[in-house]
């Protein structure tokens, strides 16, 4: 009975897991920020309304939420995103920072990637060349040359 139980508790901290890696995932980067700034509202506001409690709790409790609580937000956020790596073929540049790839799949896309811009322009990344890049949704975070 206590195995059973704890390998029920178990399947359920797992699914809660689940639930809040994927709510952290699809947090966008605004709600980063207004949540910290929604929770430190709150704290002044109460701090306001009772004037009979230590103002020194309140004065902190702010300073951690404007301070302390969009580094925990965005980290939990990051922490959730996958880095998604890929590997494509290079097809050449389409204007001022953009580039164009061709995916394994057939499916021709474009990104927007200053460094890879410059090094097609520069010669060092030629049209066709094999490319490994590393996607944070949809931004490229960093790429390397498979043909050596």
């Amino acid at each position: 009975m206590r195995k059973i139980f704890h390998r029920q508790a178990e399947a359920e901290d797992f699914i809660m897991g689940l639930k809040m890696r994927e709510y952290c995932r699809r947090m966008s980067y605004l709600t980063t920020l207004v949540i910290p700034i929604a929770v430190a509202l709150v704290i002044a506001f109460v701090g306001l309304t009772h004037p009979q409690w230590p103002r020194v709790y309140f004065i902190i409790g702010f300073l951690a939420a404007l301070i302390l609580l969009p580094g925990v937000t965005l980290g939990l956020k990051l922490s959730c995103t996958p880095v998604v790596e890929e590997d494509v073929e290079f097809l050449g540049t389409y204007g001022p920072g953009w580039i164009g790839v061709r995916h394994v799949n057939g499916a021709v896309a474009r990104y927007h990637h200053r460094g890879l811009y410059e090094m097609h322009q520069s010669g060092h990344v030629r049209r066709g060349e094999r490319l490994r890049l590393r996607f944070l949704e949809e931004e490229i975070i960093s790429w390397e040359s498979l043909e050596d």
